[in-house]
């Protein structure tokens, strides 16, 4: 029986409302916990879709040697790139969806105060909202999800959108060929971040927002990412994400919510 395998990286990055939602359209569910040493599916035709999860780790450890996971998932990504098979990535995942695609994974910045100065480093981390370009923000994934929608960040890389290979130039004498197309999306924005989320091909989504998580996930980074919000955000930053979250979690939940039941119906996984 096919079903949905979750990839996660660590304890405290769960798939938080994925499972009750899958759930309840009956989907299959198995948590792979690669941090505990599950291993991660080979056989592609029992998948019926893949989430990926976030982590505080990134591309760069592809191949270091704590982390043997992140190459297997590579690969995995790579072969269903090739067959356009559901995917779901979220933060880390999406940049493995970007990675495994072929496009560049990097740190984000801004540009700096000055032309001649170097780019700034602008992580992201805690609350903030997102722009729904055109014609990205119409994609059905993201029906009922307002442009300015309040989301919960924590990342500090960013990748390019991935694209279809270019196609051969047209034989000498013929007219001119159209644009080959990208064969992505960008569907969200944000304005320190442009490529936050994308659609390549029909049925492989990366997130670099977080949707997904519960007042347990979001107390659970806070708990394990206080250096983080420290250095990001300043020594008010934990007492401010908390009032933010206070704010902002009910609307964020019925929002985070239509995202997967629109992700879920969109690609008729029930």
């Amino acid at each position: 029986m096919t079903q949905a395998v979750i990839l996660q990286h660590v304890a405290h990055e769960g798939p938080g409302r994925i499972v009750p939602i899958f759930r309840d359209y009956g989907i299959p569910i198995e948590i792979r916990r690669l941090y505990a040493g599950d291993e991660v599916p080979t056989d592609v035709d029992e998948l019926r879709v893949l989430v990926v999860m976030g982590a505080p780790l990134g591309v760069a450890d592809v191949d270091n040697p704590r982390f043997p996971f992140l190459r297997d998932e590579v690969a995995l990504l790579k072969r269903l790139i090739t067959e356009d098979r559901p995917v779901m990535g979220i933060c880390l995942g999406a940049q493995l969806l970007a990675h495994a695609a072929g496009a560049r994974v990097y740190p984000n910045t801004v540009p700096g105060p000055t032309p001649d100065a170097p780019p700034v480093p602008a992580p992201e981390i805690g609350w903030g909202p997102i722009r729904l370009p055109f014609p990205g923000g119409t994609e059905p994934v993201l029906a009922g999800v307002p442009d300015g929608a309040m989301m919960f960040h924590w990342h500090f890389d960013t990748f390019d959108l991935p694209r279809l290979p270019t196609p051969p130039p047209p034989p000498a004498g013929a007219p001119p060929a159209p644009p080959p197309p990208t064969g992505h999306v960008l569907m969200a924005s944000t304005a320190v971040c442009r490529n936050q989320a994308f659609r390549f091909k029909q049925r492989l989504f990366g997130f670099q927002f977080h949707f997904e998580m519960d007042q347990t996930g979001i107390e659970a980074m806070l708990a394990h990412g206080r250096e983080d919000v420290l250095k990001v955000l300043g020594p008010e930053g934990e007492s401010r994400l908390r009032e933010e979250t206070a704010r902002y979690l009910p609307r964020y939940l019925r929002l985070g919510e239509r995202i997967i039941r629109n992700f879920v119906e969109y690609l008729k996984l029930y």
